[in-house]
């Protein structure tokens, strides 16, 4: 019980380097390549993936380039085994964000959103993929954005 007051206080404390860090990378004009899903004129993007203090932080972006404003209802990190063949089974592991950095409640239409989401640092095998889930809140513009491990693996 102790510990995990010290924990929280430990992540709290970190806070203010996050912010300012996720900042500095949202000002950043660094890329990683063209990691990008889009569905019905939404578009979500990965500008980059940085390694930094045994953390991993995912720049993305969200592009709204459809007529209604567009209402994330979450965006969820999960590491996936990739099976080929008819007899697949799927394995699905979520990472969950230490630190999120302006993330939007509601993207207007025609405008672009970026953010940063802070993840434990990770690295995967072979046989597995990062996916990026973004749902909608009302409606059915989810988007599924499936990574590769060279870019986890090998981040800027």
């Amino acid at each position: 019980m102790f510990s995990d007051s010290k924990a929280e206080k430990e992540l709290a404390d970190k806070d203010p380097y996050y912010h300012d860090f996720s900042s500095q990378l949202l000002r950043s004009k660094q890329r990683i390549g063209k990691l990008r899903k889009r569905k019905d004129g939404v578009e979500l993007k990965i500008q980059n993936i940085v390694f930094h203090n045994s953390e991993l932080y995912f720049v993305l972006e969200i592009n709204n380039n459809s007529p209604i404003d567009y209402e994330p209802a979450f965006l969820d990190i999960s590491v996936e085994t990739r099976k080929q063949g008819r007899k697949k089974s799927i394995q699905k592991l979520p990472v969950s964000p230490v630190y999120k950095h302006l993330v939007p409640e509601i993207i207007p239409q025609k405008k672009t959103n970026r953010f940063v989401y802070v993840l434990p640092k990770f690295s995967i095998a072979e046989d597995k993929i990062v996916v990026i889930d973004l749902k909608e809140q009302q409606g059915e513009r989810d988007i599924k954005l499936k990574i590769k491990k060279r870019f986890v693996n090998n981040p800027n």
